[in-house]
């Protein structure tokens, strides 16, 4: 059977004053090896990527090091570093995905733009309790650093088997500040930053996590089961095309 294609959004990176459209090797691999799907990398501004929606089967929005700017959400300012071409990205595709009934992935920053598609605000953690420690080795970064509790009733709840809470690694200086309309949460830490959300009406798989369940997709057993579910989802939507 042909794997489904699915979308991922790069973000640019400038290196010896040349800018790149990239994403992270670890997003792909999970695609690949537990979502089981096809990855199409879609660059910068992604110009052309929501009127050719139709050619894919998912959308992924992965993090990265810059944060949403904030005249993007009526914030007076904000943290950087920004990229105004993966915001520009995010929220037409987010909107044209979700009413398309295209499966959606949402991972840290997309988390947070999800957020922002959906009229929600950000805010800046302080203290800044979320953050990994950068003294070690980068696997041991992105171990479990903290619980969450899963709220009852949601996706997150039935594809983890209502196990009502887990452990999750925390790489982050933004969070959801107001949640936006139509959202709905699907996990808190015990601090009260919202760690997951959905779409109370997709008619598709919507799931976007503050954490990274891509760096150990195909050994962690909540990032396993996350990214099988996407790829599920895809593999319908492929089905149905």
């Amino acid at each position: 059977m042909t794997r489904p294609l699915v979308a991922l959004a790069c973000s640019a990176e400038t290196w010896d004053g040349v800018r790149h459209d990239a994403v992270r090797h670890a997003y792909v691999a999970a695609l690949e090896d537990a979502a089981e799907c096809t990855v199409a990398l879609v660059p910068g501004a992604g110009r052309t990527f929501v009127a050719e929606l139709d050619r894919f089967d998912g959308l992924v929005l992965g993090g990265h090091e810059t944060n949403v700017a904030p005249e993007r959400y009526a914030a007076t300012d904000g943290p950087g570093p920004f990229d105004t071409d993966r915001d520009t990205l995010a929220l037409a595709a987010i909107p044209a995905a979700i009413e398309a009934g295209l499966p959606l992935l949402g991972i840290c920053r997309g988390l947070q733009e999800l957020n922002v598609a959906y009229g929600g605000t950000l805010r800046v953690l302080d203290p800044p309790t979320h953050r990994e420690d950068l003294s070690l080795p980068r696997d041991q970064q992105y171990l479990p650093a903290h619980e969450i509790r899963i709220s009852a009733g949601g996706t997150l709840d039935e594809l983890t088997g209502r196990i009502g809470s887990a452990r999750v690694n925390s790489l982050h200086g933004q969070a959801i500040d107001r949640l936006g309309p139509g959202l709905r949460i699907e996990a808190e830490a015990p601090d009260g930053v919202v760690e997951a959300a959905s779409v109370a009406d997709a008619r598709s798989f919507v799931l976007a996590v503050q954490w990274h369940p891509e760096w150990y997709a195909t050994t962690d057993r909540l990032s396993r089961k996350i990214f099988h579910a996407f790829g599920d989802a895809a593999r319908k939507h492929a089905a149905g095309r």
